[in-house]
């Protein structure tokens, strides 16, 4: 499994001399910066069959046989384009999710092809670096799928942090500011970010200003022009830590903004914007192309408690954020390796990519398992090494006293791993290899039940211990990940996680110890 994560941006200035149409001709310039609100990829290797996309923002899960034919015109169009673009045509899982919602100016589209890019090119076994991320992502955007936008969000999203770039026929230049950190953390309070409620097509707005510069239109040029000219003068604004200067020229961007299509705001925002500089803001504009989305406000920390309450009773959602530095990164690689990037959205969609694929007949076929040695008053053994010994001790507590219910009978449950002086006793004197099938030889009768549990499914303790519960009759069961290791097929029955990484592994043989142990409850109170 490899999970990629890209953030998305604030443009303070020069939106829309990103767009080819403008920039090709006069050159662009953007300001802009990313934020602590990220999309994230997870990709991961079946063994057969079509491609998988599930989208929780759309509520989608496609099934794409033929990725030559696939369907480059609906809501899922992006990660189609990039697995069509790497040649991926079957065997894989892909799962998405993003912090913020569709049409919401902070660029995410850009973000969201970023981070598929990445995330996919890893998979293909390819590394990237932060300029080619950016650029695919621009080629297959505005190539491939013909969107009538910039390049700003791919190389914000891909690069990261406050940035300065240029656009020209040679290609886009990204510069750092490189402002002092005590300046940067200043004017990331001051700034204010509120969903409008309402959502907004870019492309449609960007559409028309494209089609206004190809032909000239002197207003949109003269108006771009202007935007130009505000994202180098708030770069020097900042570059002297002016923030209040800075803070009105976006107001004075805003209305450079306005002029470039009807579209771009209408009363309701006009009024969010009145109503916000009334109580003290100095500056802002809508996030993006405009039209809807996210409103971001310039504002003193002094004024920022009368603003906030008024955008609170406009009916405006603040969206607290912090900025980042990072760009485009991978949370989970193809080694199975958390960075130090993971965040808690990024594990927990790992985990639901892992869940959604897990055998939920063979659950019930081992939790059948566990309920016949009950009824025919059988043992059950259960075992496992490291953080499976711990699963399986676990277990043997919930069958033994979870699942307990007054005048019924309960599960006759041994935990090979919690008799310490036993264990050491057969490891020191006859090998590791024999604490639990040392165990086992007084106490395993014909059609009791053996448990092993191991996340790479090589433990030869385990695999000893089955091969002598096979010899004796009894009945077994195993718990793995990866491809199942030795251990799929030593066992009647093994539930193998559908992941190459050890936490995903063990969380989900958790799971499963809670679940049966819920299960059989279940049927004991129905009893």
């Amino acid at each position: 499994m490899i999970i990629s994560k890209a953030p998305v941006r604030l443009s303070f200035g020069g939106g829309g001399t990103d767009l080819p149409a403008y920039y090709e001709r006069h050159g662009g310039a953007v300001l802009s910066v990313t934020i602590d609100k990220y999309f994230y990829t997870i990709i991961e290797p079946t063994k057969d069959g079509p491609v998988e996309i599930v989208s929780s923002d759309y509520q989608l899960h496609q099934r794409i046989q033929n990725m030559a034919k696939a369907n480059l015109g609906d809501a899922l169009k992006i990660p189609k384009a990039v697995l069509r673009r790497y040649g991926v045509t079957g065997g894989v899982y892909m799962a998405l999710k993003g912090d913020v919602p569709t049409g919401s100016g902070l660029g995410l589209s850009g973000t969201v092809t970023v981070s598929i890019v990445q995330a996919v090119a890893t998979f293909m076994g390819e590394n990237p670096g932060k300029a080619d991320l950016a650029s695919i992502a621009s080629e297959i955007e505005i190539g491939a799928l013909r969107r009538p936008i910039g390049m700003q969000d791919q190389y914000a999203a891909a690069y990261g942090g406050l940035n300065f770039m240029t656009f020209s026929k040679d290609g886009v230049e990204v510069t750092p500011l490189g402002l002092d950190p005590g300046l940067v953390a200043t004017l990331e309070r001051r700034l204010l970010l509120f969903h409008t409620g309402a959502s907004r097509d870019s492309a449609s707005i960007l559409a028309g200003q494209k089609k206004s510069t190809e032909a000239s239109d002197t207003g949109v040029i003269a108006a771009l022009d202007g935007l130009k000219g505000q994202a180098y003068r708030m770069r020097d604004a900042l570059a002297v830590g002016d923030l209040d200067g800075f803070g009105r020229l976006l107001d004075e961007g805003w209305h450079f903004k306005k002029s470039l299509a009807k579209n771009i705001s209408n009363p309701a925002i006009d009024r969010y914007y009145a109503a916000a500089k009334a109580r003290g803001a100095l500056g802002g504009k809508i996030a993006g192309a405009g039209g809807g989305g996210f409103l971001l406000l310039y504002c003193p920390v002094d004024d920022q408690e009368a603003v906030i309450e008024q955008m609170t009773e406009m009916g405006l959602e603040r969206l607290p954020f912090c900025f980042e530095a990072g760009g485009a990164q991978l949370t989970l690689d193809h080694t199975g390796r958390f960075s130090a990037t993971i965040t808690p959205e990024g594990y927990l969609l790992g985990m639901r990519a892992v869940v959604s694929r897990l055998d939920k007949e063979q659950i019930g076929r081992i939790a059948d398992i566990i309920w016949d040695a009950r009824k025919q008053d059988r043992q059950i053994f259960i075992m496992g090494n490291g953080g499976s010994a711990s699963t399986a001790s676990h277990f043997c507590s919930d069958l033994s006293k979870t699942t307990l219910t007054p005048g019924k009978k309960g599960f006759r449950v041994v935990p090979l791993t919690d008799n310490i002086p036993l264990m050491t006793a057969w490891g020191n004197d006859a090998g590791f290899e024999n604490i639990f099938y040392g165990q086992l030889l007084n106490l395993l009768n014909p059609h009791d039940v053996v448990i092993g549990i191991s996340g790479g499914g090589m433990s030869p303790n385990l695999l000893k211990a089955l091969e002598l519960a096979r010899e004796r009759g009894a009945r077994t069961v195993g718990m793995a990940g990866f491809s199942g290791g030795k251990l799929k097929d030593a066992v009647e029955e093994c539930f193998i996680v559908p992941s190459d990484n050890y936490q995903f592994i063990e969380d989900v043989h958790m799971m499963l110890v809670h679940l049966i142990a819920s299960v059989l409850r279940e049927r004991i109170a129905r009893e």
